[in-house]
């Protein structure tokens, strides 16, 4: 049985759904009726429809595409802010890609669905798609589908049916294994604004240029000691923050990838370049032999290597570094 709470945010959703297409929907049909056997999943740039950043889509992608996999119904990305995924990666088993004349705003033929903080129970409880489904969510409810439907579908399995990596970024993504020369392991060090140097929401930032060097030694002291557990191992080293990056770079055993990172949920202005390097962070994470995350309570458990780590199932782990 539904919660009040739950209840409650179904129901502001769907005015916020059925206002938003009463307002910005076509009435009149001014081409022939689009297929509506679809869900395409909806990342734009419009207000109250907001999909967090990379690793969120990716959440919201595999799970409705799993639902559209189990109700055999097709399934498109409409991923255009702040860039066009199909500059960073490419159909791999399925076309995911929107064919002309295929994607229709019409109010008759095409509906919303705003699941932003809802696990799939709205989905799941459609029987009858007599519309086309545009929806924007970013949750990771894989396993409910799978029990709901009997299925038995995997995380990473599903992303690589998806997505290759597109010729530039398997190009990027070759070089810096070449550099490497041999099976690595890769450590995630997530810190949002504490460093100052990444812009992610309202999060505290770190004035006092003593506490920074402090919790990078404490940073860097937790990465000699994954050293000492793996002393022939070259660790990767990925991070929000630049500054970090280039407190560890020098270190012997450790490699780095140059460039500076953004929240591509809070950054809608970046070059190219610097969007490519969340997908090479990912997908060089995804290839490695074991991902830990570090990092103190002060800093963000972040789940981008977890998810990562799904794409090739390889162990995760993560460490406090007190």
């Amino acid at each position: 049985m539904r919660s009040k709470n739950q209840f409650i945010v179904e129901t502001s959703h769907r005015i916020h759904e059925y206002l938003y297409a009463l307002k910005n929907y076509n009435w009149i049909r001014t081409n022939k009726q689009a297929c509506t056997n679809m869900l395409i999943f909806m990342v734009t740039n419009t207000k109250g429809f907001y999909v967090g950043g990379m690793v969120d889509r990716f959440k919201g992608i595999i799970s409705t595409y799993a639902w559209c996999k189990q109700q055999n119904i097709n399934f498109r990305i409409r991923h255009i802010f702040p860039f066009d995924l199909s500059d960073f990666l490419a159909p791999a088993e399925y076309d995911w890609r929107l064919k002309n004349h295929e994607y229709t705003t019409c109010f008759w033929d095409a509906s919303l669905m705003r699941a932003r903080g809802e696990y799939g129970q709205r989905l799941v409880k459609k029987k009858h798609i007599n519309k086309q489904i545009h929806y924007y969510g970013n949750r990771d409810f894989l396993e409910y589908i799978n029990q709901t439907g009997a299925t038995n579908y995997s995380w990473g399995g599903l992303f690589k049916e998806l997505f290759k990596p597109s010729r530039a970024l398997n190009e990027i993504i070759d070089e810096n294994i070449a550099k490497i020369g041999k099976p690595y392991i890769t450590a995630v060090f997530r810190f949002q604004n504490l460093l100052g140097d990444f812009k992610e929401y309202n999060y505290p930032v770190l004035t006092d240029t003593d506490e920074k060097m402090f919790l990078i030694r404490q940073c860097i002291k937790g990465l000699d000691s994954l050293h000492n557990k793996y002393p022939d191992t070259t660790i990767l080293v990925t991070s929000d923050s630049s500054f970090f990056i280039a407190h560890v770079s020098s270190m012997d055993y450790v490699h780095t990838i140059g460039g500076t990172r953004v929240h591509i949920g809070c950054t809608a202005d970046a070059d190219h370049n610097t969007y490519m390097n969340s997908f090479v962070d990912f997908y060089m994470l995804a290839n490695s032999k074991k991902i830990f995350s570090l990092g103190t309570k002060e800093m963000y458990p972040t789940e981008f290597p977890l998810y990562a780590a799904k794409v090739n199932e390889i162990p995760f782990e993560r460490i406090l570094l007190a």
